[in-house]
């Protein structure tokens, strides 16, 4: 492995506790509203939602007519690949660095937008989760436990916080959802998920039942997922819940091809089942407001107050449903309880939608 790329990063580390501490306190501490917070911006070219839906929010372009929709400002952006890097620099009028972990000291907060780096995220965000910065970290968060796991203590250790996001979780459906299920008995569910493969669009459907169905109360024991495989549409999932007062129910989510999210909820009190529906929004600005900025505005209130729209339990709980889900699908449909999932193991990331990307290869070169 090429260690030149550690310098920054080492030079930072090496200025001992305090200067560790001093950026900590100054990434947990308040910042007033009219002061741009100053972000960096990881993965944000290949495959990556920064590159056309979450950027323009805090660097709109002027030919495109956007508008801003944050307190923050993209300052410093990094891909593994310099020449994207360069060309995302020069449409949103950043800077791009050489090193991933160059933009220490020179950014208030973190947010990585892409999908093939997942299995190296404990890398790529360790030097920023050891200064005690916010932490955005897009779907998934890994493809181990372990890794995981290295993730969550270094920003217990260090003060740092983390946001692992599907657009689906944030929006005002699943919050209505999850606000009606909070006590009720539930019966059984069913949604939908627009799919093409279980990694990149299959695991938002996972996270909104996460986000509806277990944070109101109601923890996955099993996951079963039953598909031709994992990377072509029709599925199904059938998580296995516990309700808060020990019963047992069954939910499924399809996943399907032209759907966004919608759950229904069945109660003995909501005959035919409550109806929660992702909108995409039509026009301006709802096209953007309905699913695509909340993210952005969740992690914004994280930077700025220090609190955590979930906690890291939870973080790592999502986590291990989605690995069971890849365990299930991977054996045949096999039913997988959560825990049964090996710390070490680790799920595929090159996709065959995109077969001879070389962004996996290019990651796997400069990690090892």
């Amino acid at each position: 492995m090429n260690t030149t790329h550690l310098s920054n990063r080492r030079g930072f580390l090496a200025k001992g506790p305090a200067a560790l501490a001093a950026a900590a306190q100054a990434a947990q501490s308040s910042v007033e509203p009219r002061a741009p917070f100053r972000i960096g911006c990881l993965n944000v070219h290949n495959y990556s939602h920064l590159l056309g839906l979450w950027a323009p929010l805090m660097n709109p372009r002027k030919d495109k007519k956007e508008t801003a929709m944050t307190g923050m400002r993209i300052t410093h952006c990094w891909e593994v690949d310099p020449a994207k890097s360069a060309e995302f620099a020069s449409m949103y009028g950043c800077e791009a660095v050489r090193n991933f972990d160059d933009m220490l000291g020179k950014v208030d907060g973190i947010i990585s937008g892409g999908y093939f780096e997942h299995p190296w995220n404990d890398r790529l965000h360790q030097p920023y989760l050891e200064a005690g910065l916010p932490n955005l970290i897009n779907r998934p968060f890994s493809n181990s436990l372990a890794k995981a796991r290295k993730m969550i203590d270094t920003a217990r250790k260090h003060g740092a916080t983390i946001l692992c996001p599907s657009a689906y979780e944030y929006t005002e459906a699943a919050a209505k959802a999850k606000a009606w299920a909070a006590g009720k008995k539930i019966l059984c569910y069913n949604a939908t998920n627009s799919f093409d493969e279980y990694p990149t669009h299959g695991i938002h459907g996972m996270y909104m039942i996460h986000r509806a169905i277990v944070q109101a109360g109601n923890p996955i024991v099993s996951v079963t997922y039953q598909a031709k495989n994992w990377y072509t549409p029709p599925g199904v999932m059938s998580f296995e819940h516990t309700g808060g007062d020990g019963h047992v129910f069954l939910g499924t989510l399809h996943q399907i091809a032209g759907s966004w999210g919608t759950l229904q909820i069945h109660t003995k009190e909501a005959y035919g089942g409550k109806a929660f529906d992702i909108e995409s929004g039509t026009g301006f600005p709802f096209q953007i407001t309905e699913a695509w900025a909340p993210t952005i505005w969740a992690y914004q209130r994280m930077a700025l107050y220090h609190e955590m729209p979930e906690s890291f339990d939870s973080i790592l709980e999502k986590t291990r449903v989605f690995l069971a889900g890849w365990r299930s699908v991977l054996n045949g449909g096999k039913t997988v309880r959560p825990e049964e999932v090996p710390e070490d193991w680790e799920s595929p990331v090159e996709l065959p939608s995109r077969s001879g990307d070389p962004y996996v290869g290019m990651f796997r070169k400069l990690f090892g």
